[in-house]
């Protein structure tokens, strides 16, 4: 087997089975904190004098990295679902405001794990001697940094794994095709894992924003394509492609059912049991392209 083949079938593999890959670098990366920063509190309680027990920062790190991985999890879930369909101005004040539930939850988790460790040991675990308020604010400082740095790994995971997946073009019909301007296309030419595949753009279900790249989902397979969103959507052919939100573009061929909601936006859930938003910017778009559509 050539360097190609094996490197081909590795990333094969890793595509695969991608939350094996994630759990096991994550544990890794649990492991590795832990180890480094239980000997760093080991070595500078020792130069000043002050001998730990080995326990005692294990079960510190320990404890504040179990509650971390369970952030990170949560994260996963939380952003694309409910953060990553706004805008992007929206996008940055929820993130602000999201590191404050972070640091919360991270802190009465690993409170709460010492607490239990300690009594286990025949031990008292007292952290808030200096005062809630400040066990508090000291902890949020570290905390949002940490929510901004896990937020940018979680990004660069994603583009490396578009990367990997490979880009859709659109492929031309011949050399002397209509342009797509008055002619849309009809079927997409998709790179992934080293070969190429048609797909044809009746098959896609929705498409979502995702920086520089528009997601195209086609049953559970997603396949990146390096185009903004309001080029794409002058391309696909209409009305079988309604524009939804300023991140997200449907096919009328998916959407199950449409609920307003208290805001005056409306929830679209398509026939997967996907739920999109959509805004009130593109409510009458969308009805009247129902409407000539049906």
């Amino acid at each position: 087997m050539t360097e190609v083949q094996r490197a081909d079938k590795f990333k094969q593999h890793f595509l695969m089975h991608q939350r094996l890959w994630c759990t096991v670098l994550l544990l890794l990366w649990g492991a590795l904190n832990v180890l480094v920063l239980t000997t760093t509190v080991l070595m500078d309680a020792a130069s000043f004098g002050r001998p730990l027990p080995i326990w005692e920062p294990l079960c510190w790190e320990l404890t504040s990295t179990t509650a971390i991985l369970l952030l990170i999890w949560a994260m996963t879930i939380v952003l694309p679902r409910w953060i990553e369909n706004k805008p992007w101005y929206q996008q940055a004040l929820l993130h602000l405001l999201l590191t404050i539930p972070f640091s919360l939850v991270h802190v009465l988790t690993m409170m709460a794990l010492r607490k239990l460790w300690y009594w286990l040991a025949g031990s008292l675990y007292q952290p808030f001697d200096a005062g809630w308020w400040y066990v508090l604010f000291y902890e949020f400082r570290k905390d949002f940094m940490s929510y901004f740095l896990i937020l940018f790994v979680i990004s660069g995971y994603r583009l490396m794994v578009l990367r990997l997946r490979g880009e859709a073009t659109y492929v031309p019909t011949g050399e002397k095709s209509v342009p797509v301007e008055e002619s849309p296309p009809q079927q997409l030419l998709v790179k992934k894992l080293g070969k190429e595949f048609l797909i044809h753009t009746a098959d896609i279900e929705w498409v979502e924003a995702a920086g520089n790249y528009a997601n195209l989902h086609v049953g559970a397979a997603v396949y990146p394509m390096r185009i903004t969103m309001a080029r794409l959507a002058e391309l696909l052919p209409a009305p079988g492609f309604i524009r939804i939100h300023r991140s997200t573009i449907v096919s009328s061929r998916a959407v199950a059912h449409i609920e307003p909601l208290d805001t005056g936006d409306h929830r679209v859930t398509l026939k997967d049991g996907k739920v999109l938003s959509l805004s009130r910017r593109y409510r009458e778009h969308f009805r009247d392209s129902l409407a000539v559509g049906s």
